[in-house]
Formats: C-alpha cells, structure tokens, sequence
C-alpha cells in the first residue's frame, strides 16, 4: 500500500476539506478545500503511520 498524507494517522480533518498533519512542526494544512497543498506529504513517508 502506498503511503499517502489520508492513510496516515497524524492527518487530521478539521473541516470543509482541510487537513492538516499534527507531526508537522508549523501545523502545516496537507489539504485545502480537499485539495493538496506545497505540504502534501513533507515528510515523504518518514512520519507515516497506518490509520
């Protein structure tokens, strides 16, 4: 399975489609209005871990 910013456990829905990755130390929105911003997948997969 691929490793993806959805699948992770440290993204977190706030709400109208934003998320945003609690590892991260700027809290970082990984999506706006359920699109991926420049901080989609920051960490390429170090900080991931299944939901």
């Amino acid at each position: 399975m691929a490793k993806t910013c959805e699948q992770c456990i440290n993204c977190m829905y706030v709400e109208h489609g934003d998320m945003y990755c609690d590892e991260h130390e700027d809290f970082a929105y990984v999506y706006e209005e359920f699109c991926p911003t420049d901080d989609y997948m920051w960490c390429n997969g170090k900080k991931f871990e299944r939901r």
